[in-house]
C-alpha cells in the first residue's frame, strides 16, 4: 500500500512539473497581432500603434538572437473576408509582407529572420489579421544553440476541417557567413518599384511613333487577368486639300495578348487592323513616294511580339512589332495643274511582312492583384 502511494505521488509530481514547465514554454511565446480592413492590404497604423511599439521592443531587445538564427519572427497572415480561397490566400500573403517590409526597414532585419504561412480562414474571430510570433528560447536553451550553423524547422499548424491553407516558407537556414545583398536592408524605393510592376487593371494609351508620322493614335487596354488583355487602338488623321499634299486616313486595331514571365513584361499577341486612306506627298506619302498618290483601303492581320518597360506607379513604355498578312486596294493618282490624274484604278497588293510598329506611351489604372 505505501508503495503504491508513493507511485501516485511521484505520478502527481510528474504531472505538476511538466504542466509547470509547458506554461512556462506558452508564457515564452510572445504574440503580437496586426488588424486589417476588409479587402484592404495596406498596413494602416491606426488601431496597431501599440502593438507596432510592442513588436519593435521585443525586436531591439532580442536582436542579437534573430540575428543569430536562434530566434526566428513568425509571421501567420490570415484572410476570410474575401469571396474565393485564392483571393484570401493572395490578400493574407500581401499582408503579411506589408508587415514583415515594415520590420525589414524600420529594424533592418532581412528575409531569412522570417519564416511565414498564410491561411484562407478566421483567427479566433478575426477575418482579416496578421499574427507576429516570438518564441522567446530560454537562457539555457540559447546557451546549447550554435549560432554557426543552425536549421529553425516550424510545427505545422493544424488548420480547422474543410479549410485551406497556403505556406510560404516553413523553413529557414541562417547561412554562417550572409552575403551583402542579405545584410542589406530594404529601401522604401524599392518596395514602391516592386509596385509598379504589379499587373494594371486598365490602361490609355498612345503610340507615340504614329504621332510623330501626324497619324494621332488613341488607344485602351483592359486586363483581364494578370495573363491576358485586350487592346483597342484607333489613328485618324485629316490633313491638306483635294488639289495639294493631303494626308486623310484612318485606322482601327484590335489585339488580344498573352503576358509572358514572372514579371509580365513580354507578351505575344495576334492582332488586326482596317482603314482607308487618300495619301500624297504629305508626310507618309511622301515617304511613299515623291510623285504619286494613293487613295483605297487595307486590312491586315499578324501575331505582334513585345516589352512593357515600367518608368513609374502608373506610366510605362510599351514596345511592339507585328508581322503577318496585309491586303490593300487602291487607286494611284497624279497632280497635274492641280487637278488629279489618276494612273491606275481598281489595283491591290499583297504581302508579307510588317503588319505593325509601335512605342507606346501607357497610362495604367487600378491593379490585377
Amino acid at each position: 500500500m505505501k508503495q503504491l502511494q508513493e507511485k501516485l505521488l511521484a505520478l502527481l509530481l510528474i504531472f505538476i512539473l511538466s504542466g509547470a514547465t509547458a506554461s512556462a514554454q506558452k508564457a515564452e511565446d510572445k504574440v503580437i497581432t496586426f488588424r486589417f480592413l476588409p479587402g484592404g492590404e495596406m498596413f494602416i497604423l491606426a488601431g496597431n500603434e501599440a502593438e507596432l511599439e510592442r513588436l519593435y521592443g521585443l525586436i531591439d531587445h532580442h536582436k542579437a538572437e534573430i540575428a543569430k538564427g536562434n530566434m526566428p519572427v513568425y509571421v501567420d497572415g490570415y484572410c476570410a473576408s474575401l469571396s474565393t480561397t485564392k483571393e484570401n490566400l493572395n490578400m493574407a500573403f500581401a499582408r503579411a509582407n506589408r508587415v514583415k517590409s515594415e520590420l525589414i526597414i524600420r529594424k533592418g532585419l532581412k528575409e531569412a529572420d522570417f519564416i511565414t504561412a498564410n491561411y484562407a480562414r478566421v483567427y479566433e474571430d478575426n477575418k482579416d489579421i496578421v499574427v507576429v510570433t516570438l518564441r522567446i528560447p530560454s537562457a539555457k536553451a540559447m546557451s546549447e544553440k550554435t549560432p554557426i550553423k543552425e536549421r529553425v524547422k516550424r510545427e505545422d499548424p493544424q488548420p480547422k476541417q474543410g479549410c485551406v491553407e497556403q505556406k510560404t516558407e516553413t523553413a529557414v537556414e541562417q547561412p554562417s557567413e550572409p552575403s551583402a545583398a542579405e545584410q542589406r536592408p530594404v529601401l522604401v524605393s524599392e518596395q514602391r518599384i516592386r509596385e509598379t510592376e504589379q499587373p494594371y487593371r486598365f490602361a490609355v494609351r498612345t503610340n507615340v511613333l504614329y504621332d510623330a508620322f501626324l497619324l494621332p493614335t488613341l488607344g485602351v487596354e483592359w486586363r483581364v487577368n494578370e495573363n491576358v488583355g485586350i487592346k483597342l487602338d484607333g489613328s485618324l488623321s485629316w490633313w491638306g486639300g483635294e488639289r495639294d499634299k493631303v494626308q486623310k486616313m484612318w485606322l482601327v486595331n484590335p489585339e488580344v495578348r498573352w503576358y509572358l514571365l514572372d514579371k509580365k513584361h513580354f507578351y505575344a499577341g495576334v492582332s488586326g487592323s482596317y482603314g482607308e486612306y487618300n495619301i500624297y506627298k504629305y508626310m507618309l506619302g511622301g515617304i511613299v513616294s515623291k510623285d504619286t498618290g494613293y487613295q483605297g483601303k487595307l486590312w491586315n492581320a499578324g501575331v505582334t511580339l513585345g516589352y512593357q518597360l515600367s518608368l513609374s506607379r502608373s506610366f510605362s513604355l510599351d514596345f511592339n512589332l507585328g508581322l503577318g498578312y496585309t491586303r490593300s486596294e487602291y487607286d494611284s493618282f497624279g497632280m497635274t495643274d492641280g487637278v488629279r490624274v489618276y494612273k491606275k484604278r481598281n489595283e491591290s497588293k499583297n504581302f508579307w511582312g510588317p503588319t505593325q510598329a509601335g512605342i507606346s506611351l501607357v497610362w495604367t489604372m487600378g491593379s490585377n492583384k
